[in-house]
């Protein structure tokens, strides 16, 4: 149990995002001695969850990557596309790999203390209580009252966290554990979920090609939602076989069984019982139009899903982590406030929600949408866009590659959205 009850920094909650800003905080030597309490439920490494992404510029670790592919692949009912990659290389990074990594720096680190707890809420305690007057409120006067100097505006105070071991203050904290208040006020007009379920599998055959990776699989019944599977596999004898879907609810255990064992054994020739599951993993992505406040409260600031730091139309997560806890451990070793602008700029909020209307409207038309993507397009360039690191004209090519009419219709559908700021 942590002794201290005050701290410079609080991270509360240890999954990539928390990790990662640990991992920034104490490489930044402007911030060296500055204390840090690393919080949640558990702290031991599990493996439950690959991370993958194409831009590795702001990894924290390059040997924690455990696999990269050159090479990337798609299939559809009528028609197959393979490349291999120019710019990017395709990569993937476990879960316990990458916590087992950082929480073994924390540990060695006399500057960060580790508590396991519930976190159970944030708030910020003002010296004047007049100052924190409305501090609370989603959307409110946080960003217009945040000064450039770190603490200036919001050192009349302290913020607390609250968890099942007592209350912990600092001037800062950072939280991915909690939806913010006010979350389900928030103007929602689209919401899915992306579900999914995988099984690493080794086999006695050689059956995969450990250079080339299955990016997506739509030849797949879409009888749930927009389905697609994709295949990662790390040498000839074992691979991750991940089944994914959009769609409103989830579907059961048994239901992701069968389909996982229907496409091995269709896909891959492995009937069950020819191979052997070395670890399964689970999760559910909310992928919404929601706008995610910066801030949990005054000096409180969200991080990952609870940041909307996840891409809408896609999931992909970890990269924009990745670029998000550096960009706040720069400013915090400049003596800045951490930065309030972390959505994705408006051209691609809105074609986000043009994708998101047409996967919850019609999967199937969605199919023939990415189809035409991955036909029409060099695998760099969709990549690049789906980084959101392409320019206007770039953008208006890939869009003049795809069916347009859906996208009429998610223009009409969504107007009300585009029209004020999406």
């Amino acid at each position: 149990m942590a002794t201290n009850r005050n701290y410079d920094f609080i991270i509360a909650g240890a999954g990539a995002a928390g990790l990662s800003l640990a991992w920034n905080l104490l490489h930044r030597k402007e911030l060296k001695g500055r204390s840090i309490l690393l919080a949640d439920r558990t702290l031991k490494p599990l493996r439950d969850k690959t991370w993958c992404f194409w831009d590795d510029s702001h990894v924290p670790f390059r040997d924690l990557i455990h696999h990269t592919w050159e090479t990337l692949a798609v299939r559809f009912p009528d028609a197959q596309f393979s490349e291999t990659l120019k710019t990017y290389r395709y990569h993937c990074v476990r879960s316990d790999d990458y916590a087992g990594k950082i929480l073994e720096m924390a540990r060695n680190s006399p500057s960060v203390t580790l508590l396991e707890a519930d976190i159970e809420g944030f708030e910020f305690k003002s010296e004047n209580p007049d100052e924190n007057r409305g501090s609370d409120e989603i959307g409110g006067s946080d960003e217009s009252s945040t000064s450039d100097e770190a603490g200036t505006s919001d050192k009349k105070g302290t913020a607390v966290m609250h968890s099942s071991e007592g209350p912990f203050t600092a001037g800062h904290i950072f939280q991915s554990a909690l939806r913010p208040p006010g979350f389900h006020q928030l103007k929602l007009d689209l919401s899915l979920l992306q579900h999914f379920a995988g099984w690493h599998i080794r086999t006695e055959k050689e059956v995969f090609d450990p250079g080339t990776a299955t990016f997506m699989d739509f030849d797949v019944p879409q009888d749930n939602g927009f389905t697609f599977f994709y295949v990662l596999p790390f040498s000839r004898r074992d691979a991750l076989v991940e089944y994914t879907l959009f769609s409103p609810e989830v579907i059961s255990d048994e239901a992701y069984r069968q389909g996982l064992e229907e496409y091995i054994e269709q896909r891959c020739g492995l009937a069950p019982g020819s191979y052997e599951i070395e670890y399964t993993e689970k999760g559910v992505i909310p992928m919404e139009d929601r706008r995610y406040p910066a801030r949990y409260c005054r000096n409180v600031w969200n991080m990952g899903t609870m940041g909307g730091l996840t891409k809408p139309s896609t999931g992909y997560t970890f990269t924009r982590i990745q670029h998000h806890t550096s960009a706040i451990a720069d400013a915090l070793s400049r003596g800045k406030n951490p930065p309030d602008k972390i959505m994705s700029p408006y051209r691609f909020r809105v074609y986000d929600m043009l994708l998101l209307y047409n996967l919850h409207r019609d999967p199937e038309t969605s199919v023939t949408i990415f189809r035409e993507l991955f036909r029409n397009n060099r695998f760099d360039r969709i990549l690049r866009f789906l980084e959101e690191h392409t320019w206007f004209h770039q953008d208006l090519r890939i869009m003049a590659s795809v069916p347009w009419m859906p996208f009429f219709r998610a223009i009409y559908g969504m107007k009300h959205r585009i029209l004020t700021g999406a």
